[in-house]
């Protein structure tokens, strides 16, 4: 067990979430800096890796995936509707169901993000063996099912 926040030796350096913290938005920022240079945004990229895995996806399944508020999302697809990457249609079967698809030019900007999410990719797994990545993928899966199940009180 790391040593807890409140204990007075803790340091915030050695603090497992502080780091998955700072890891996550550093990638984030790498990621950014990299789709500069493809002119897309790191939203975009967020929606448009998410419909590259199921395509169409509902509004809610992208905001959950993509960790992207309801109402920002909103505004990130109507943008991108206006550039032609994605559409937007009611579900068939529910039409308060909002369905995304991925167009043609949605799915060229993504080929060209996944280029650059490979060179990303592979600097960031450089030196870290299969093995390590399993035995992160398990941890970081237990956590969240942690998290899911915790009682919010003191």
């Amino acid at each position: 067990m790391p040593i807890l926040p409140h204990q007075s030796n803790f340091d915030l350096d050695a603090n497992p979430l502080y780091n998955l913290n700072r890891t996550s938005a550093t990638y984030i920022d790498e990621m950014s800096k990299a789709l500069v240079h493809i002119g897309m945004t790191q939203n975009q990229w967020r929606v448009l890796a998410i419909l590259g895995h199921k395509n169409p996806s509902t509004i809610t399944e992208m905001s959950r995936k993509g960790v992207i508020k309801m109402s920002t999302l909103t505004r990130i697809l109507d943008k991108m509707v206006a550039q032609n990457l994605v559409t937007r249609t009611p579900w068939e079967e529910d039409r308060r169901i909002i369905k995304v698809m991925i167009t043609k030019t949605g799915q060229d900007q993504l080929d060209k993000a996944l280029k650059v999410n490979t060179n990303v990719y592979e600097r960031v797994f450089d030196g870290v063996s299969a093995h390590q990545i399993k035995q992160l993928m398990a941890t970081l899966k237990t956590m969240r099912t942690n998290l899911n199940r915790m009682p919010y009180s003191d």
